[in-house]
């Protein structure tokens, strides 16, 4: 359980490191993503997997996570 609560927590910390990428334009209908804004969102999300990854990998290897 406690796995799962460290995995979500990387993800929603992720995520907040890339808030204001997107940008929705209700008058228009159109959505805006801003690449600059993007970046960071895609370093957490990249850490997020890796760190996913990596503990899965600990752990087949006789490690605790």
């Amino acid at each position: 359980m406690l796995l799962f609560v460290r995995m979500a927590l990387y993800f929603v910390f992720g995520a907040l490191s890339g808030a204001g990428w997107l940008h929705w334009d209700a008058a228009a209908g159109a959505a805006t993503v801003y690449v600059d804004e993007l970046a960071p969102a895609l370093i957490g999300i990249a850490g997020f997997a890796g760190t996913f990854a990596w503990s899965r990998i600990a752990k087949r290897r006789g490690g605790a996570t």
